[in-house]
């Protein structure tokens, strides 16, 4: 395709005419030329689409009408087999809604609703370009190993123990290793509610830059409202593919070792909310066991007051000898010797957020704090903390002020710092680590459970005590928490343009995309749909990077050549210096350590303002946060490693 024609609105009108009518017109051509042919285009505007199309020869091979565009997408696979079939065809029962009582069949009104998107056909799709296929085998061909790293889930204890379990399927590094992700969204039909759940299917063959990205996150199943405990019944389809290609495998080509093979496929886990998982495991998330991991030995009170369920007991995790499992006052007023429970195994299982329950609690926000009057009343009838009982006076009931009660000028410091702050994603986790990580944790909900009522702690307060465990088994978080595929699920929302048929909108929308995608692989100068721009230089699109590449002549941004004179040798010479051990005990840099052991510096300090030089050992990427208790220094922390060279930002596409 040629390059768009930029059409300079600001030299098309020399003259305006006198007629109103075709001032107002000549106005409109002027907009049509300023306007972009859709949202987010910046290659063509509506006129210079339309100079395009008239810039066509006679006897192109354009086709001439939608119904010949559907047959080149049904070409692809994208086409549907059952439209007009009045009958399920596995089980024969209509596909139209029956009164049983009255015997009658309503034509067009279905009697559930479910678009399914094969999975095998993508998967097959996949394999026809030269360049994904080559990333489908990056665990195999390119992965760094490092003894004691996870930084991709091929470096996980699941992975290798389905390895182990099934060599004939290791043996492929073709084979697919896969994610599944159901949840609901709202899609609001005017005054409304209506949900619509999908499932999403996300594959980690590929690069970590790469997997968790849209273009390779696939919608699998679109339900019409919310399936409750008939999700089986919608899953059926979805679950049948996954088991021919684990059972049997799929004849496939591969375009870059252009050769046949039989693809497979595994699901290493799932990856939904709280309460999504207690639907599609068939255990409840809401009571006396609400966690499936402790099973029965979940620690579970219920507070009669709050009319919900408390759970304690993070002691039990505690190295045994901590002076926490010795207090009483603090706590239930009983000491904690108990062991932490087995981690219930898959065979016997079948099978809000922290930060927003602690900062509203903090913040006393009216009505959502877990430190109101029936929380109170709940320490009475639990005999606790008498000393924050309530005290009621006449008709005045007054609640004492309470360990995690804040001023309102430390609400102001609290939401100043979580405001400014912008902490970075971890790519890579040093596994000898993580037993101290679990301990500090430990010793957290301990302290949240120490200062805090019993309603604050629920199940999803709970739940972090097991993340540890869940990031040694499967390797880092950011490959199975929610936000890409809430991210996906807003882009599909997105799609809806008829708020009746929202479903349908988002299946002919999904259907169009993979399809444009999957032919814009083959043409130059097109844009990925659902790869954010590279940002850094000579990094292509599909390039694989690693580690060894940051080291390597390619610049990391953009970069410049400067020739070193006398009086920059000479600063550089002075810093070695100044750096040396004997020099560094004198010198006095506006840096200080805090009682906790946190590093601080004193940035308008410009104590180096003509010194551009730093040590190879000291370039290190951190973060600042403002100290609110001396606002001239702030807090450095460190950023977490990562095993490469991330060249595609995480953002909304």
């Amino acid at each position: 395709m040629d390059r768009p024609n930029d059409v300079d609105s600001t030299n098309m009108i020399t003259e305006m005419p006198i007629d109103a009518a075709e001032t107002v017109e000549m106005v409109e051509a002027v907009e049509d030329a300023e306007k972009p042919l859709y949202i987010r285009c910046h290659n063509f505007t509506k006129l210079s689409a339309i100079i395009q199309l008239l810039n066509l020869k006679k006897g192109n091979e354009m086709y001439s009408s939608t119904y010949e565009v559907k047959k080149a997408f049904k070409a692809m696979g994208s086409g549907n087999e059952y439209t007009d079939l009045a009958a399920c065809p596995t089980y024969g029962k209509s596909r139209w809604k029956v009164d049983e009582q009255k015997n009658k069949i309503y034509n067009n009104i279905p009697a559930k609703c479910l678009w399914y998107f094969p999975i095998i056909p993508r998967f097959k799709r996949l394999s026809q370009s030269k360049t994904t296929t080559k990333d489908l085998t990056w665990n195999a061909t390119e992965r760094k190993v490092d003894v004691g790293v996870l930084s991709h889930p091929a470096n996980s204890p699941a992975w290798a123990a389905i390895d182990d379990k099934y060599p004939d399927l290791a043996c492929e590094p073709r084979n697919l290793r896969l994610g599944i992700s159901a949840d609901g969204v709202d899609m609001n039909r005017g005054n409304r509610s209506h949900s619509v759940w999908s499932v999403l299917t996300v594959i980690y063959n590929l690069p970590p830059w790469l997997c968790m990205k849209r273009k390779f996150i696939m919608l699998s199943l679109l339900i019409s409202g919310t399936p409750g405990n008939n999700i089986d019944v919608f899953l059926a389809p979805f679950i049948d593919n996954l088991q021919l290609l684990f059972d049997f495998g799929v004849a496939t080509y591969d375009a870059y070792a252009q050769e046949h093979f039989k693809l497979h496929a595994v699901v290493l886990w799932t990856i939904n909310d709280y309460p999504t998982l207690g639907t599609l495991s068939g255990c409840p998330y809401n009571d006396f066991q609400g966690y499936a991991v402790c099973g029965e030995e979940t620690q579970c009170i219920r507070l009669s007051e709050s009319n919900k369920q408390g759970y304690a007991g993070h002691r039990r995790f505690l190295p045994y000898g901590h002076p926490s499992r010795r207090q009483k006052k603090e706590f239930n007023g009983q000491q904690e010797f108990s062991p932490s429970p087995e981690p219930m195994n898959g065979e016997e299982i079948y099978n809000r957020n922290v930060g927003e329950s602690l900062t509203r609690t903090v913040l006393n926000v009216p009505e959502k704090t877990k430190d109101g009057y029936k929380a109170r009343l709940d320490l009475v009838h639990c005999g606790l903390k008498p000393e924050l009982h309530p005290q009621i006076e006449g008709n005045n009931t007054t609640l004492p002020a309470a360990g995690c009660t804040l001023t309102k000028e430390e609400k102001d410091k609290l939401c100043e710092t979580l405001y400014n702050l912008k902490v970075p994603q971890s790519k890579e986790i040093i596994v000898d680590e993580l037993d101290k990580l679990q301990e500090e944790l430990c010793v957290t909900l301990c302290l949240l459970e120490k200062h805090f009522p019993p309603s604050f702690s629920n199940v999803m307060i709970h739940l972090n005590v097991h993340l540890t465990r869940e990031v040694k088994l499967c390797g880092p978080i950011f490959f199975r928490w929610m936000y890409p595929f809430e991210r996906f699920m807003k882009v599909i929302k997105g799609y809806v343009r008829n708020k009746n048929r929202p479903e349908g909108c988002i299946a002919e929308e999904n259907v169009t995309e993979e399809t444009i995608e999957f032919f814009s692989q083959f043409l130059k100068r097109m844009v990925t749909v659902g790869i954010p721009p590279d940002n850094h230089n000579n990094c292509g699109i599909h390039k694989s990077v690693d580690s060894s590449s940051i080291a390597d002549s390619t610049p990391v941004s953009a970069a410049k050549s400067v020739e070193v004179f006398a009086e920059l040798f000479n600063k550089a010479h002075f810093f070695v210096l100044q750096n040396t051990s004997e020099v560094l005990l004198y010198i006095k840099n506006g840096v200080k350590r805090d009682k906790l052991g946190y590093t601080l510096v004193e940035l308008k300090r410009l104590g180096h303002k003509g010194d551009p030089f730093i040590l190879a050992s000291q370039a290190q990427q951190v973060f600042y946060v403002t100290d609110l208790l001396d606002q001239k220094m702030s807090i450095v922390f460190k950023t977490p490693p990562k095993n490469y060279k991330d060249t595609y930002e995480d953002v909304d596409e």
